[in-house]
């Protein structure tokens, strides 16, 4: 029964995603936009997307990375 559940989750990433058109402004493994939403849990805003988009680049910028 573990080993299903770990196959749909694996096989649908949407599960773990806000919405379908889910954009992480981070890119690829670079996870400064999700420890914010998780520093401000709560309801998914825009607000909140905009505030953790504005501390990704925040973070990215002081470790050099764009």
């Amino acid at each position: 029964m573990k080993i299903i559940a770990a196959l749909i989750l694996i096989s649908n990433p949407s599960l773990f995603a806000c919405t379908d058109n889910y954009i992480d402004p981070d890119g690829k493994n670079i996870f400064f936009y999700e420890e914010c939403l998780h520093m401000n849990r709560g309801k998914f805003t825009d607000e909140l997307h905009q505030k953790c988009t504005k501390y990704s680049n925040q973070q990215m910028i002081k470790h050099k990375m764009i």
